[in-house]
């Protein structure tokens, strides 16, 4: 195990000691017990936390590497890659649902329900008062005449919610734009 101090160790990378520094900050050197950078492990842990999108950084460390190794694709590289795709999946993933909420596609579970609350609580109503309005119409019909009505009174009950649930879910999808 080769050991040098930070600045000796800048120099092994042809890079400014205040580069050094800033890697000890982050975490990025392994130092020995006896307070000195651990060269090759130092070395292996910078390449196995590059950003794999910076090819200018590790370019300039390839060539200041004295070993001559190859960049390993270790856990933590593999972890950040792994990281940053997702990162970038659900960003994606969010702009095609603010896109599909602006354009009415997609609308809130919540406003949906109120919707669905505020139709079937007036077709209930409708329903409940149906005897009352009814009753007096079909007095004095034969039955086929009193299922002819209530046929009449069902269907225009239901074409009313098919219109309150097309208005008001029309209204929740517009609130988009």
């Amino acid at each position: 195990m080769s050991t040098a101090t930070q600045a000796e160790f800048a120099r092994l990378l042809g890079v400014q000691k205040s580069y050094v520094s800033k890697l000890k900050d982050q975490g990025r050197l392994v130092f020995a017990d006896d307070g000195r950078v651990d060269v090759e492990a130092s070395k292996q842990r910078i390449q196995q936390t590059a950003d794999p999108n910076r090819d200018d950084v590790s370019q300039r460390f390839d060539k200041a590497s004295s070993s001559g190794s190859q960049r390993q694709n270790g856990d933590i590289g593999n972890s950040y890659q792994a990281a940053r795709a997702v990162k970038e999946k659900y960003s994606a993933m969010q702009a095609k649902l603010d896109y599909e909420r602006a354009i009415g596609k997609v609308v809130d579970k919540a406003d949906v329900q109120a919707v669905v609350e505020d139709v079937i609580t007036q077709f209930r109503q409708g329903l409940e008062n149906l005897p009352y309005r009814l009753a007096p119409e079909l007095v004095g019909l034969d039955l086929d005449g009193i299922r002819a009505a209530l046929k009449q009174e069902v269907f225009d009950s239901l074409a009313k919610m098919q219109r309150g649930f097309l208005r008001q879910m029309d209204e929740i999808g517009n609130n988009g734009e």
